[in-house]
């Protein structure tokens, strides 16, 4: 930049600085060629800032704390995580097989129940959604005059985690929101939200019809 183009521009610097009151910025005073950024720098923090659309998203459950449920002494209780996307309803997304963890049975310690998923939901990220909430159930298991009784209830759910553009949300415990109509929950929910690209090397399974309830028999009384 020509002396006479730098003196123009130092020159609307300070009278920018007398209509606002504000004195300019150091950096707007400086003279060509101090701190100047090459272009193939500056060009790389903007690439750098750019966001990419995500495709998928991972859900990577961790442990599951606090649980303030009552202990069962005859029956056992499982707990399980519910993809939801933005207003979906619970029922619904509960239909889809891969929208669900895998049913894992709690354990009670220090008045609460407590357990470790240790596993992904892995899904396509719906057309025109926003952001994605885990849904915390259970399946109370009894006995009763030689009779199984299966319960299926809602504990809560996370806060919404957005997944419009690729972003990893780092593992952090999630203080449950209490689910409509259940006890109020203490519990929290460790676990890592990552959005990615489609090309990311995450399997996406099949989605089939599902019932909780009747995949429990399956699996359990069989």
């Amino acid at each position: 930049m020509a002396d006479s183009s730098w003196d123009s521009v130092k020159q609307q610097c300070l009278s920018l600085s007398k209509v606002s009151g504000v004195t300019p910025h150091s950096a707007c005073v400086h003279k060509p060629g101090q701190n100047k950024l090459s272009e193939h720098k500056f060009k790389k923090i903007f690439d750098e800032k750019e966001k990419k659309n995500a495709e998928k998203v991972i859900l990577s459950l961790s442990e599951l704390r606090g649980i303030n449920l009552p202990e069962l002494e005859n029956g056992e209780i499982y707990f399980f995580c519910t993809a939801i996307f933005d207003n979906d309803e619970v029922k619904s997304s509960m239909e889809k097989s891969n929208y669900n963890s895998s049913l894992v049975k709690g354990q009670f310690l220090l008045q609460h129940y407590t357990l470790e998923f240790g596993e992904e939901i892995v899904l396509n990220i719906p057309e025109n959604s926003n952001f994605v909430r885990c849904y915390v159930s259970c399946l109370t298991v009894t006995e009763t005059d030689g009779k199984r009784n299966i319960k299926l209830e809602g504990i809560g759910y996370t806060d919404p985690y957005k997944i419009k553009e690729c972003h990893i949300y780092p593992y952090a415990r999630c203080k449950l929101n209490t689910a409509v109509g259940a006890q109020e929950t203490q519990g929290t929910l460790k676990m890592c939200v990552k959005c990615v690209e489609g090309t990311y090397p995450a399997v996406v399974k099949e989605t089939e019809p599902f019932n909780v309830i009747e995949s429990f028999k399956k699996k359990y009384e069989n």
